[in-house]
């Protein structure tokens, strides 16, 4: 039996006897929404758990990212909690790192964990038999069929409760409807980068719980992603499936869930729910390995989502960028695969979230958004392009008196970044490249209280980008508040301006400027506040830690470990952070 943790009952937790919980952390080491209620009845806060688990033989795999500083917390966090309330952990923790090969990790983990389960609870069990052929895969039973219905005129999904969905895409259900107003290139036409400057006006629509859709400055908006038109017809025209057929989804069994709204058209269906674009994993392309026509593609491609071939497949698919699009219609052409299946098996399109780059004190109607267009080359020639990047600079405003603005689908989701309850309390701002979209949000704020006339504390902002005449993100906004008053201090890191690469962490290094930091935040307690890359943010905590804490506070290593981690349990030191 497999349990969606959102829909767990503590009354069936407490009488199963074997159990394998698979983990993934989100954001500052926090559990998914789905894991939230699950993970606030763990931590049994009213002691009433003791020993409510005596019975249960338990083992957890984490799914995490090395890079981030909370490196599977939650994997680790619910091992250690099941042992507390009296679970017996039958096998050791697992944790897999997506930032090298999150499947190697699973898989490898698992084999381990099989075996130990078989001789402990079923130690009499055989060992299945002999090795079967890898191409002879049978084609995987899925929990829904899908009815093509007549219609005339636009297709209107059913309306569901939310007991009825998958939780893991209720997105798709609650999501509201956005107006583009705004969508200009931030760069200069010398970069052959970009980066677009968005503003978008969510209609204030009611959701499922009946609640509406406001935001707090620097917040998260999710975008929620839709493939090209180009692409959809290129998949459909290979499958032979008509975009413009009404089709609803039937579930099989009393236990289905809605993955995405219905009734649609198979081509709403493909444009919006289906990652075509994603570069696969092989536990999913393995699935479609049945429905290769061609005798030989359908060995060929068994042999390369073999747990023997993984490092072909990297090499070939994951290294050389092959999306599921290009896999299906271009690597393995006779690949014929019925809508249904498609549908089941294609990833779901995944929400992207971006930083909020407004207050909403300032601006309570819109949610502006800064977005680096992805853009990479592929070992082929070829682009790779960021799905959803991609489909925000398509929305391009048009021009004429009354025009037809292009929409998106968004929510709003809780950011750490909130500044101090006292505006006079100071704050250092450190956002390179696209970094500064809440430190934007956070000086508009600064400047709108600034305007009601609290006494505003004092603001530096660490920038940076490569040149001053290419990428230099919002400079006549930011030298706007310095001229304000607002900030305080603008220090910008030039990266390709001179001999040596110059980023933000080597202007904290400064002597005049960790002096200062030291100063702000010791002295007069002020708030830091990181965004942008991981690695970025690697290097900004090793300073903070070396050069401004040991150097300039004169404090120990352990002393200094204390200090940082204080900092972080009062909100005085945050990050928001990207592989």
């Amino acid at each position: 039996q497999v349990v969606d943790l959102e829909d767990f009952e503590p009354s069936e937790v407490k009488d199963c006897r074997l159990a394998v919980f698979l983990m993934s952390t989100y954001g500052e080491g926090e559990p998914t929404d789905n894991a939230a209620s699950f993970m606030k009845w763990l931590k049994n806060p009213d002691g009433e758990l003791d020993n409510a688990l005596a019975g249960m033989n338990y083992t957890v795999f984490g799914l995490g990212n090395r890079q981030y500083e909370h490196f599977n917390r939650m994997g680790k966090v619910v091992d250690a909690d099941l042992e507390k309330i009296g679970g017996q952990r039958f096998f050791t923790l697992g944790l897999g790192d997506d930032n090298a090969s999150i499947e190697d990790d699973f898989e490898q983990w698992k084999d381990e964990m099989i075996n130990q389960l078989v001789a402990q609870f079923h130690p009499s069990a055989g060992d299945g038999g002999g090795k079967e052929d890898a191409s002879e895969v049978a084609i995987p039973e899925i929990p829904l069929r899908v009815v093509e219905i007549r219609s005339k005129g636009k297709v209107a999904p059913a309306k569901l409760s939310t007991d009825h969905v998958q939780s893991s895409t209720r997105h798709y259900f609650t999501a509201a409807t956005a107006t583009v107003a705004v969508n200009r290139e931030l760069r200069s036409a010398k970069d052959p980068g970009s980066t677009r400057h968005m503003e978008l006006h969510p209609a204030m629509e009611l959701d499922l719980t009946g609640a509406k859709v406001p935001y707090h400055t620097a917040d998260n908006l999710a975008v929620l992603p839709e493939n090209d038109d180009a692409s959809v017809q290129r998949l459909a025209a290979h499958m032979g499936y008509d975009l413009d057929q009404a089709i609803k989804l039937e579930g099989v069994g009393p236990s289905f869930k809605h993955p995405f709204p219905s009734p649609t058209t198979v081509g709403h269906a493909l444009k919006l729910y289906c990652d075509i674009h994603g570069i696969p994993r092989r536990s999913t392309v393995v699935h479609f390995v049945p429905f290769a026509t061609d005798p030989s593609e359908r060995s060929a491609l068994a042999e390369l989502t073999a747990k023997e071939g993984r490092h072909r497949f990297k090499s070939l698919v994951e290294d050389g960028k092959r999306s599921l699009l290009d896999i299906l219609t271009e690597d393995f052409p006779s690949m014929r695969v019925p809508l249904a299946h498609f549908l089941v098996l294609c990833p779901r399109q995944q929400p992207r979230y971006y930083t909020i780059a407004s207050s909403s004190s300032l601006h309570p109607t819109s949610i502006h958004l800064t977005v680096s267009v992805i853009t990479e080359g592929k070992p082929n020639g070829g682009v790779h392009r960021g799905v959803c990047s991609t489909f925000l600079q398509r929305l391009e405003v048009p021009t004429g008196r009354s025009p037809q603005l292009p929409q998106c689908q968004v929510f709003v989701r809780d950011s750490s970044f909130r500044l101090p309850s006292d505006a006079a309390t100071p704050i250092i701002l450190i956002g390179p490249g696209t970094g500064i979209a809440p430190m934007r949000a956070l000086l508009q704020e600064r400047s709108f209280q600034k305007s009601r006339g609290l006494p505003v504390g004092e603001t530096v902002l660490y920038f940076g980008c490569k040149t001053r005449d290419q990428d230099f993100l919002y400079q006549e906004e930011l030298e706007q508040f310095q001229a304000e008053g607002v900030l305080t201090s603008l220090e910008v890191a030039f990266s390709r301006e001179g001999k040596a690469k110059v980023y933000v962490q080597h202007l904290m290094q400064r002597d005049a400027d960790s002096s200062r930091m030291w100063d702000m935040i010791d002295g007069q307690g002020a708030h830091v506040y990181v965004c942008g890359g991981t690695a970025m943010g690697t290097d900004v905590g090793k300073v903070l830690f070396e050069t401004i804490v040991m150097k300039k506070g004169g404090r120990s290593t352990a002393d200094a470990e204390k200090y940082i981690s204080d900092l972080k349990a009062a909100g005085r030191y945050v990050q928001e952070l990207w592989a």
